[in-house]
């Protein structure tokens, strides 16, 4: 899935995950962000403004809302660009900073977890007077917004206000009698398979992988529908060309900064190899790619002739299903 996960405000500043990896060139548009008034998000950082934004094929975490961009096309935003765009100022805002300041405000927190089919997102950020606007929303993993908490604290309540959850955790399944169980609206989980760890992939479970990855993105729930770890499930849609492999453990947790940059003079700067560098496929492209790849021809005589980098073909091969040679070595793995 293509997926917004950097954008640039009006200030020139970039925000999201430049670094992440890609799994082929990335697109770029414009997205001029009218949030709804009336709603938190309209009190966001970034309302009114038109960002310049990247989207790709990422593995990052898809977020709950689709933006339709000024350039044309819909794209969902990853979770971390959501959290970015939707988070509002704060209840203490200030009058606007002159023109030479950035309006920004500081990102001082961000932590997502997902636990038992729900994804929790905490985030915060820093007001002038140094205490912080906080959100912690809980929705379902497909984004529907189950509950959500808002308010002021200061930095030094952070620890106290941890240990008051952590107690509440243990504390609410002794105090409080378990919720009625709500009649069933739809079909029933996977139930848990037999452990097959260290067992080799069919091509039947291959198939049945793809095809429940379209529909949960969660490598545990995976992995317990399947029988196997996280890490085991990863690697196999790895395998099958779904998702990039998993990263080395990095040596810190703590995540780089991100560099100040633009992308013109890159993109200008591709163009002059391959000219349709970052442009959308048309209908007729693909039928003509899949077409010489039939035909035998290789991925890199398909670059010169479509003006695209190689990895942008074996990956547009990849998504059409196109068959040939060319199409059996993009989607065959690397190791």
């Amino acid at each position: 899935m293509a997926l917004i996960y950097a954008f640039q405000d009006t200030a020139g500043h970039w925000h999201g995950d430049l670094d992440t990896p890609l799994v082929a060139d990335p697109g770029h548009g414009t997205l001029t962000y009218l949030p709804v008034p009336g709603t938190p998000e309209a009190a966001s950082p970034f309302a009114g403004q038109t960002l310049n934004v990247l989207f790709a094929v990422t593995d990052l975490d898809p977020g709950p809302v689709a933006y339709q961009l000024d350039s044309g096309g819909t794209f969902t935003a990853s979770w971390h660009v959501h959290a970015l765009l939707a988070t509002p100022v704060g209840s203490s805002r200030t009058a606007p900073n002159p023109p030479d300041r950035d309006n920004t405000p500081e990102l001082y927190l961000e932590l997502a977890a997902t636990d038992h089919g729900r994804r929790y997102l905490l985030t915060a950020t820093r007001h002038d007077d140094g205490r912080l606007a906080a959100t912690l929303t809980v929705s379902t993993l497909v984004g529907d917004i189950e509950g959500e908490l808002r308010g002021d604290i200061g930095t030094d309540h952070l620890d106290g206000l941890a240990r008051l959850l952590g107690a509440a955790a243990h504390a609410t399944p002794a105090q409080a009698p378990a919720p009625a169980a709500a009649p069933a609206t739809g079909p029933e989980p996977p139930a848990p398979a037999a452990p097959r760890r260290g067992e080799p992939w069919t091509d039947q479970d291959s198939a049945h992988l793809a095809e429940r990855y379209r529909h949960e993105h969660d490598f545990a729930a995976l992995g317990r529908e399947f029988g196997r770890s996280p890490l085991a499930i990863h690697h196999q849609l790895a395998r099958l060309g779904l998702t990039l492999r998993p990263a080395p453990p990095s040596p810190s947790a703590r995540p780089a900064p991100v560099p100040k940059q633009t992308h013109g003079p890159t993109l200008e700067e591709r163009r002059k190899t391959h000219s349709r560098s970052h442009e959308g496929w048309t209908e007729e492209e693909e039928k003509q790619l899949a077409q010489r790849c039939a035909q035998g021809a290789t991925d890199e005589e398909m670059s010169r002739e479509f003006g695209r980098s190689e990895r942008a073909i074996n990956k547009r091969l990849s998504v059409i299903g196109a068959q040939g040679p060319a199409a059996d070595k993009a989607r065959t793995p690397e190791f």
